[in-house]
């Protein structure tokens, strides 16, 4: 088990609910949410955390397409290897 996975999680009668998953990308956990408002959450050496900015920007790009999000992750990511993905 890696340090650091990510999973997909929505909430059910005020119960968190998520897949069984230990996705290794955040864009790998936004293709396992199952319902609308679902989000994806980090787990760092066993402790459930918030993502980070990267991560956020990650997640807004896989969710909805966001320009501001391809904008932030170019300062995180070489173009070389980000391009591809975004067009």
């Amino acid at each position: 088990m890696s340090s650091l996975y990510y999973f997909a999680a929505w909430t059910d009668s005020g119960c968190l609910l998520g897949c069984d998953h230990q996705h290794a990308t955040v864009i790998s956990a936004v293709a396992c949410i199952a319902t609308c408002g679902g989000y994806v959450i980090a787990v760092e050496k066993g402790v459930l955390r918030e993502l980070n900015y990267r991560e956020e920007a990650e997640f807004k790009l896989a969710k909805y397409g966001d320009e501001k999000a391809k904008s932030a992750l170019r300062t995180f990511v070489p173009n070389k290897v980000l391009d591809p993905l975004l067009n």
